[in-house]
């Protein structure tokens, strides 16, 4: 019932935002929480439609076109006249093929941010120090397009130019200006001259790319830039944020421009049908290479990874940490001395972790006896800066309860090994910083002996050794695809990486998110062009998830799970030394058999097994030496995002546990062959046909997802050394089709909520719903669902009446406690609205109903029944 408890304050934000479901089809509809302008639409047209087609749009009196998309998308985005006007309209249209509300995206950045002053890049453990020393490669001839909030191009590191002759900005415009708002009814876009960055996370991406140092090295430097501005200043302190319609705008110029490949640092959604998935995958099917950001919602577990990144062909790229860090520093005093210790700051620059002088530490006292500061404190904290531990509970309830306690400030330390900045969702007027776990133990030790200060002056940096350097970021969202495709598809450094910032901001910071990885890889990219001009974006696409060197979990000592890091770690030295191409890149295991593995006598004592064959094909491009395969299976981490109980974990569950003990074979997947050792002449391919076995030792209920690599190991004739290649494959521990797609029992969902309280509503036999808005239904999903319908049911008749406001939802991405959607929700009134007039809702005859809730599960047919999990409430009358 705990996620009951967070109904209360979003309920009437999430009725304003919503969008009035329709009949599945053409036109597709957002669940509630999803932020969208009202009256605005993105209009999709089949691709034989003439460009001319925008004429009968423009003809109709009620919306006005504000885009015509004629380039990588073929269509338009409208804004509506009136509040009545009913999309089906557009949906209507001969030629349409689909219709979207206009949704924000915002950057996919960790918002913290330090002023930093020492290069920390560490090019050599992506191969990329050796592609620009040895091979003599740094993008030119290549054009990169970066959509995103602009650039200071008078930065001294980015060139200080603009367009001008031998300037690294040669394309580009801004298409927001300052003014843009989109809280607004009424946007304000006015676009400046030039795509001036007054955010930062631009200018930050570009110095990824771009930067010439001495402070910022790019990944590819020599390459030509364009930077199209769709993210606008920031407004009250919040993050920015631009419609698809937008950033839509800012894809079509970047492929008018001609760009070789297209950058994108942002992303929201979760499926490929999302407008930007499918305009990313339009523009890869005609050779741009798209690379795009797997989200910074990885502490919500499986399924995070956002759109467009999830695109078809689209390059989705993972986060690692970064060896080193640049970071505030604090300096600790006590009777052991004194220590230096690592401070990143909140979410809110409003009250920064600034003490000039040495301050108090303390630990707090409360009735539960923890250190968590999650229950009132029963001491007196003045002038006192709380040491808590991370967990349990939300930051916010951490500083309010210090802050009522009298308390000057929190120090936050990890509750597990690494660096992490707290996220606030509402102000206090005093700061939290956070801290590594090995450091906030070194304070309680030094509290538990004696008197402990900290001194922490502005703009005091110091550098230090990241104890999860190399490893997945704890942020990085983590797959499947909603349809189990692997995202994301590569990872790179994204964790505290140092870069340029504008000038007025400071000239430099470092910044963590999925959004500092994505220019990385799209660098790697223009090196590998740059090397091989030939290749097209597939061929791209397979040297790098190929030449990907997985990353081996600090804590299991197996690899780290494909669904979190996809190939691992890019080397771009080996992607463009490449001999080898192997085709499929990856392998999403979606259509297992169980049973023994029949036709090979060699398999029989298998058993019964969940099985699936795939075939992979092995070129050898080298023209003069014959090549010797052989294969390995590298097993990876198992992931859940339940618990043994059927309760959500609050953060991903992994298999093994730990690396203590070994864990036993049939809990590890195996893959056997019966070709993988085979000579290939130069110039030919070979294939190779391997069968995966899914763990029989995982129990079905706990919602395992397997996964590990092939990998190839390759030997030319004459040489002593050898290559690894790799194939990350993932599958299902189950029949995927078949599972639940609603929140486990354990959540207390679905429920009636009174929205005034924010109580659940235990007996509907009392629950009378009239014209005021004042109950909700509240649901989980605990995967992605292609189509939610909820239906008012006459419960004397057993006939559907049709569907209350947003009752008719599709492509609703995952919700759990620890999600960015901790619930989805809608309103419940006496209007329902029934097949061919979703714009006026129609008033239900008084009498008894109850609610019918269907979710479509995994690869169903939205017009089969059987396909959909169902609940049916208890009656309550409609009045």
């Amino acid at each position: 019932m705990q996620t009951l408890a967070l109904a209360l304050s979003a309920l009437v934000v999430l009725a304003a935002l919503s969008v009035v479901g329709v009949d599945a089809g053409r036109l597709i509809t957002y669940p509630p929480h999803i932020s969208t302008k009202r009256g605005s639409y993105i209009v999709e047209f089949e691709r034989h439609i003439p460009h001319t087609h925008v004429d009968k749009f423009h003809a109709m009196s009620d919306i006005v076109v504000d885009n015509h998309y004629t380039k990588a998308f073929n269509g338009i985005s409208v804004s509506a006249n009136s509040h009545t006007f009913d999309p089906l309209q557009l949906a209507r249209f001969e030629g349409v093929n689909r219709v979207w509300p206009v949704r924000f995206y915002r950057p996919a950045v960790n918002l913290s941010s330090l002023n930093a002053s020492a290069d920390l890049y560490l090019h050599h453990v992506t191969g990329v120090e050796r592609a620009l020393t040895e091979l003599g490669l740094n993008g030119t001839g290549v054009s990169i397009g970066i959509v995103d909030s602009g650039v200071d191009y008078m930065h001294p590191e980015l060139g200080g130019c603009w367009k001008t002759p031998g300037c690294p900005w040669q394309r580009g415009e801004d298409l927001v200006g300052d003014k843009y708002d989109p809280a607004s009814a009424d946007p304000i876009i006015e676009p400046n001259p030039t795509p001036m960055d007054c955010d930062g996370h631009g200018t930050h991406v570009s110095g990824i790319l771009a930067g010439r140092g001495p402070h910022v090295h790019g990944v590819a430097p020599g390459a030509t830039f364009g930077m199209y501005r769709i993210f606008s200043c920031p407004v009250g302190g919040q993050q920015v944020q631009a419609s698809d319609a937008l950033i839509i705008k800012g894809i079509e110029a970047a492929f008018q421009n001609g760009h070789d490949i297209i950058s994108l640092s942002l992303g929201s959604g979760s499926w490929a049908e999302d407008p930007l998935s499918i305009i990313c995958a339009q523009a890869v099917e005609q050779g741009v290479v798209v690379v795009a950001a797997a989200g910074n919602d990885g502490m919500g577990g499986l399924y995070t990874a956002s759109a467009p990144s999830v695109g078809a062909g689209v390059i989705s790229v993972g986060s690692v940490d970064n060896w080193n860090i640049t970071a505030l520093s604090g300096t600790v005093t006590s009777s052991q001395g004194t220590q230096s210790i690592v401070l990143s700051p909140s979410s809110s620059d409003k009250y920064p972790f600034d003490f000039d002088s040495d301050t108090p530490l303390a630990l707090p006292s409360s009735d539960n006896s923890n250190i968590l500061g999650c229950a009132k404190y029963t001491t007196d904290m003045t002038g006192k800066i709380a040491l808590v531990e991370r967990g349990v509970c939300r930051f916010d309830a951490k500083l309010k309860n210090a802050y009522e306690a009298g308390a000057v400030g929190v120090l936050c330390y990890n509750n597990v090994p690494g660096y992490f900045a707290a996220t606030l969702s509402q102000s206090m007027p005093i700061p939290i910083a956070g801290t590594t776990n090995e450091y906030g133990a070194y304070i309680a030790s030094a509290l538990a002996a004696g008197n402990v200060t900290i001194k922490a002056p502005k703009d005091n940096f110091g550098l230090f050794a990241a104890a999860t350097g190399g490893q997945v970021s704890e942020f990085s969202s983590i797959g499947p695809s909603p349809e189990l495709a692997m995202v994301p598809l590569i990872s790179a450094p994204g964790g505290n990486i140092l870069s340029t910032y504008p000038r007025k901001l400071g000239s430099y910071a470092s910044e963590s998110g999925t959004s500092m990885a994505t220019p990385y890889i799209s660098g790697t990219v223009a090196l590998l062009k740059q090397a091989r001009p030939d290749l097209s974006v597939n061929g791209i696409t397979r040297l790098l998830v190929a030449s990907g060197k997985p990353i081996t979990h600090l804590r299991t000592g197996l690899k780290a799970s494909p669904f979190e890091s996809g190939a691992g770690l890019v080397n771009i030295y080996d992607a463009i030394t490449s001999r080898a191409e192997l085709d499929p890149p990856t392998l999403s295991i979606n259509d297992s058999k169980v049973g023994p593995i029949t036709g090979h006598a060699e398999f029989e004592s298998l058993g019964t097994v969940r099985w699936a064959a795939r075939t992979i094909s092995i070129r050898n491009t080298d023209s003069k030496k014959s090549m010797r395969v052989s294969l390995d299976n590298k097993v990876a981490n198992s992931l859940s995002s339940m618990l043994a109980n059927g309760s959500y974990a609050y953060t991903p569950r992994i298999w093994p546990a730990d690396g203590v003990s070994k864990p036993a074979a049939d809990t590890l997947p195996r893959v056997h062959s019966l070709d993988a050792d085979k000579l290939v002449a130069p110039g030919q391919s070979c294939s190779v046909t391997v069968f995966v076995v899914a763990p029989t030792g995982l129990k079905d209920s706990e919602h395992w997802y397997y996964s590990g690599f092939l990998e190839f190991t390759l030997q030319w004739d004459g040489e002593q050394t050898s290559s690894a290649y790799v194939v990350p494959y993932g599958g299902y521990n189950g029949n995927y089709s078949a599972q639940d797609v609603l929140s486990p029992p354990s959540e207390g969902l679905p429920a009636f909520v009174d929205i005034e309280s924010g109580n659940p509503i235990e007996d509907l036999s009392t629950l009378v719903i009239g014209t005021n808005e004042t109950v909700a239904l509240v649901y989980g999903l605990a995967i992605p669902s292609r189509r939610v319908d909820i239906t008012y049911v006459d419960s004397a008749s057993g006939k559907t009446v049709g569907n209350p406001p947003d009752g008719n939802i599709q492509y609703s991405e995952r919700s759990c406690p620890q999600c960015s959607i901790p619930f989805h929700s809608i309103v419940l009134s006496k209007f329902a609205s029934v097949a061919g007039n979703r714009s006026e809702p129609s008033e239900v005859p008084a009498g008894k109903y109850h609610i019918h809730l269907k979710a479509l599960r995994p690869f169903g047919d939205i017009d089969n029944d059987d396909d959909y999990q169902t609940w049916d409430s208890e009656d309550f009358i409609i009045s």
